[in-house]
């Protein structure tokens, strides 16, 4: 009986030694555990990445998608300013580009005959209700024929002589001109020149694709003008200038 006695104090004293020796373990280990080193990581790599991710949606990466944002606006900005370039080959000063339906072409106004050719003006009238603007050099060649196809060569630029293209704006009833060097064909050699009969003129106001027919037939028995380029230019035309060329010149 006394023996039982004394070995309960051991056999606590031996549980209690075993009960701290496993929370003593189990406490090292807590720090060092893979649990725990786990978290440790998770816990750096959340920070790491996720501010990485976080970086990639922040205000500073978000300051970029604006500015991509602003890139692609500058996209429809540059095509509307595009347009806008295109457009002003169709608006001069506010006034929309003269159309070749609201014109009426005539010859008029210049020196008038000269060595070998012909000094006068191409004239475009606006015949329109609204005001319009002209801007540059009209297009003009001789056509024959019953189909109307061009003969020789288009009208050369004339040098602008110190003068400098600029927009004329036409009010309804309004006219423009613009110089025209008519060459007389028989100054040239038939071989040179290969004369042909015309029906007239062809003009395309500046900046339209709409062309204008203004009768100028040759004349019965007459030379005709020269079906082939030649070296010497035998329509000379200039840029369009407010109202008509000085001068009481014709055509005849």
């Amino acid at each position: 009986m006394k023996n039982t006695l004394l070995g309960l104090p051991l056999l606590a004293a031996a549980v209690l030694t075993a009960a701290c020796a496993a929370s003593s373990g189990s406490s090292a280990g807590a720090p060092a555990g893979p649990g725990s080193a786990g978290a440790t990581s998770t816990s750096s790599g959340t920070s790491s990445s996720g501010t990485s991710t976080s970086s990639g949606t922040s205000p500073s990466s978000g300051a970029s998608t604006p500015s991509g944002a602003s890139t692609s606006s500058a996209g429809p900005s540059s095509a509307a300013s595009s347009g806008s370039a295109s457009d002003t080959g169709s608006i001069y000063s506010g006034a929309l580009a003269c159309k070749s339906a609201n014109l009426r072409v005539s010859l008029g106004g210049g020196a008038g005959a000269g060595m070998s050719q012909n000094h006068t003006g191409l004239q475009l009238r606006n015949v329109g209700s609204s005001p319009c603007s002209l801007y540059g050099y009209p297009g003009v060649s001789w056509v024959a024929g019953a189909d109307g196809h061009q003969v020789g060569a288009a009208a050369t630029r004339q040098p602008n002589n110190g003068g400098t293209e600029h927009i004329v704006t036409l009010a309804a009833g309004a006219t423009a001109s613009a110089p025209l060097d008519i060459v007389n064909a028989s100054a040239l050699p038939p071989s040179a020149c290969k004369p042909v009969a015309v029906r007239g003129l062809r003009v395309y106001p500046p900046g339209q694709t709409a062309a204008m027919y203004l009768p100028l037939p040759t004349a019965k028995g007459g030379y005709g003008e020269c079906s082939v380029a030649t070296k010497q230019p035998t329509l000379i035309v200039g840029y369009m200038q407010s109202g008509v060329q000085p001068g009481g010149g014709s055509v005849g």
